[in-house]
């Protein structure tokens, strides 16, 4: 596996690649590796010539302090690239990729608003802005990103589809541990009682997702419910629940596909995850819901 930090670099290396008519993917990480983002890499693997990796903590995505306390292990990451036979790691300092000067961002104006997005539309514009940098670095063609980032994957879409982006993006399923919590970064940051109430998560999603494939097409009352569920759990704190449209994020429309999203807080760590279910129909029509299907709670 060949390491590369600069960003003129890594695009001379792919420009040759491409020469050479090798097709490339990449799976684009904040670091500190789990089983999700292997599964991507495995996938990118079978569908590539060439798989490249970016680790690159985004300052403009995180807050000061939360920025400083994300947790980094660059040498273990280097390990387990290797082992899961990534050929290019992009590892940019931040100066290589925000120089002295830089006044650019990249938003998706409607859709980052949705769901959380009112209230984060700052971190959504970091996400936004440095995808659009990988994309124009790397020049791939195909990119791979998890599911369980519900919000930034139909944001990466949009504007993948908008700014003419001629890269393929492929979703990967959410990889959950034994007990049903999603894999992420945060996870390793849970003591065992915080985790263990962490569980609390996946059953709740399950749970809804079984009332809207039994019939159930009240959004505002299916939100309700799933705050109730993760509530019960005493060192949960919901801070963000929303069942809507999965492509569109509107609690109005109902498409293909209907999507369950959480946040929550516990122990001051910041867990999301989601499940997306086919929308309910009925004798052969789609069913309007209520609006105000997502609840910003700031209970307890």
């Amino acid at each position: 596996m060949k390491t590369i930090r600069k960003p003129a670099t890594m695009t001379q290396a792919m420009a040759g690649l491409r020469q050479a008519g090798a097709s490339v993917g990449l799976v684009p990480t904040l670091g500190r590796l789990h089983e999700g983002h292997l599964s991507l890499i495995k996938k990118a693997r079978r569908e590539n010539d060439m798989v490249a990796v970016s680790i690159f903590v985004n300052p403009l995505q995180f807050k000061p302090k939360a920025y400083q306390a994300y947790p980094r292990d660059i040498e273990a990451d280097k390990k387990l690239l290797n082992s899961a036979g990534v050929d290019f790691l992009f590892a940019p300092e931040q100066e290589n990729m925000y120089p002295k000067g830089f006044d650019s961002q990249v938003e998706v104006v409607g859709l980052a608003g949705r769901l959380e997005g009112k209230s984060i539309r700052w971190h959504y514009r970091g996400v936004t802005t440095v995808v659009a940098k990988l994309f124009n670095i790397i020049q791939p063609d195909r990119a791979y990103f998890g599911r369980k980032d519900a919000h930034q994957l139909a944001l990466i879409r949009r504007m993948v589809a908008d700014l003419n982006f001629p890269v393929k993006i492929i979703a990967g399923p959410t990889i959950r541990a034994r007990d049903g919590l999603a894999h992420s970064s945060r996870n390793t940051l849970l003591t065992p009682e915080e985790r263990m109430a962490a569980s609390t998560i996946p059953k709740a999603l399950l749970a809804i997702e079984t009332r809207i494939r039994s019939g159930g097409v009240d959004r505002m009352a299916l939100t309700k419910e799933l705050v109730t569920l993760l509530t019960t759990e005493p060192l949960i704190t919901v801070d963000f629940a929303a069942v809507v449209d999965a492509d569109t994020l509107d609690p109005d429309i109902f498409g293909k596909k209907t999507l369950i999203h959480v946040a929550v807080i516990i122990g001051g760590k910041r867990l999301t995850d989601n499940r997306v279910v086919a929308s309910h129909m009925v004798a052969g029509h789609r069913v309007a819901g209520h609006r105000v299907a997502g609840h910003r709670v700031t209970s307890r």
